[in-house]
C-alpha cells in the first residue's frame, strides 16, 4: 500500500519476498548488511538507534494485546477471572531475543526465554503452569497452524501494554525511507490504511473469537518506549481496537 500510495511522485517499484526463517536480532544485522532493504517489527528505543524506523504505526497497537495460550490442562485455572499477581504465577514462555522479555521481567512474571516462538508452542504442549503471551491478531491462526489439541487461548483475561510495529530501513536509505513514509501518510490521511486492518478478513476472525465485554484486562508497563507522542498514538490506537472487540474499561 505504501508504495502504492508513493507511486505517482516516486515511480514505479519492484518487490521481492524473501522467507527466511531468522530470529528478530538478525533481521536488524541483515538490514544494516543491506542484504535487506525493509521488513516491519516491534519497535524499540534501541532499534530506532539501530534503523531507520518509518515511524507511522501499521498494526494499531494490536501486538500489545496479549492473549494467553495455554495447555488445556490448565483450563480450570485459567477460565476465571484472575488479579495480576495471580497471573504473575504462571511462567511466561517467550522468543530469547524478544524485546518482550524485558517488558514481562519488569512487570514482574517469571520469563522461560526460547529459540524461537514455534519452540515455545511446543514447551507449551508437554507442560502446564505456563503461558504462551501472543498478539491478539496472531494467536487464533498460529494455534490453527499449529494444530495440536492440547493448546487453547484464555479470552477472559489478557495483558496490555504500549506496543508499535513500524518499517524499518538501513540508516543510509533516505529514499526509501521517504518513500514509505509518504506513501503511509497518504494511507493515513484518507483512511485506507485504517480500512485495511479495519474492514479485512483477519478483523472478522477477531470479533468472531473475541468478545471482550466481559473480560479483564491487565495493564502493565513498557520501559522501551521512551517517546511520549509515541506512547499516547499507541494508546489512542489500543483503545480504539478495544472498542470494536466490545471492551470497555469502566464496565
Amino acid at each position: 500500500m505504501a508504495l502504492d500510495k508513493s507511486q505517482h511522485r516516486y515511480g514505479e517499484y519492484w518487490l521481492e519476498r524473501i522467507d527466511l526463517p531468522i530470529n528478530q536480532s538478525r533481521q536488524f544485522k541483515e538490514l544494516i548488511k543491506h542484504n535487506i532493504d525493509v521488513f516491519w517489527t516491534v519497535s524499540t528505543a534501541a532499534r530506532d538507534g539501530q534503523a531507520q524506523p518509518v515511524a507511522i504505526p501499521i498494526a494499531f497497537g494490536s501486538f500489545g494485546i496479549r492473549v494467553l495460550v495455554k495447555n488445556v490442562a490448565d483450563k480450570a485455572k485459567l477460565n476465571t477471572h484472575l488479579s495480576l499477581s495471580e497471573l504473575q504465577k504462571f511462567k511466561v514462555l517467550l522468543g530469547k531475543d524478544w524485546p518482550d522479555v524485558e517488558i514481562f521481567e519488569k512487570s514482574g512474571f517469571t520469563v522461560e526465554t526460547c529459540m524461537d516462538g514455534l519452540t515455545c508452542y511446543r514447551v507449551l504442549t508437554n507442560s502446564t503452569g505456563r503461558v504462551f503471551p501472543r498478539g491478539i491478531i496472531e494467536v487464533i491462526p498460529e494455534i490453527r497452524s499449529f494444530g495440536d489439541q492440547r493448546l487453547s487461548y484464555n479470552g477472559k483475561n489478557l495483558l496490555l501494554y504500549p506496543s508499535t510495529v513500524y518499517f524499518y530501513v538501513n540508516k543510509e536509505d533516505n529514499s526509501l525511507h521517504r518513500r514509505l513514509e509518504y506513501g503511509l501518510t497518504q494511507a493515513l490521511k484518507d483512511g485506507s490504511l485504517a480500512a485495511l486492518f479495519y474492514e479485512s478478513s483477519l478483523m472478522d476472525e477477531l470479533k468472531k473469537h473475541f468478545n471482550l465485554q466481559s473480560a479483564s484486562v491487565h495493564q502493565i508497563g513498557n520501559p522501551l518506549i521512551k517517546s511520549k507522542k509515541q506512547l499516547e498514538t499507541v494508546t489512542q490506537l489500543q483503545t480504539e481496537l478495544l472498542k470494536h472487540l466490545n471492551y470497555s474499561p469502566a464496565r
